[in-house]
């Protein structure tokens, strides 16, 4: 997990990244932000990873 301070329409915001299910043929990325200072979270992004099978260049 990463946090960090930001701006979003003005208002000042927490954010938070997260990467998860690690693993050599993918990952999950998650972020959030919270208007109370970490106390509640609200998901905006998330993206699936994935390693395609095979060499290199082919």
């Amino acid at each position: 997990m990463f946090y960090g301070d930001d701006l979003h329409d003005g208002k000042g915001v927490r954010v938070r990244f997260v990467w998860a299910d690690t693993s050599a043929t993918g990952a999950h990325w998650e972020q959030a932000f919270s208007l109370d200072g970490g106390e509640s979270w609200v998901t905006n992004w998330t993206m699936d990873f994935s390693r395609p099978s095979g060499k290199p260049g082919r």
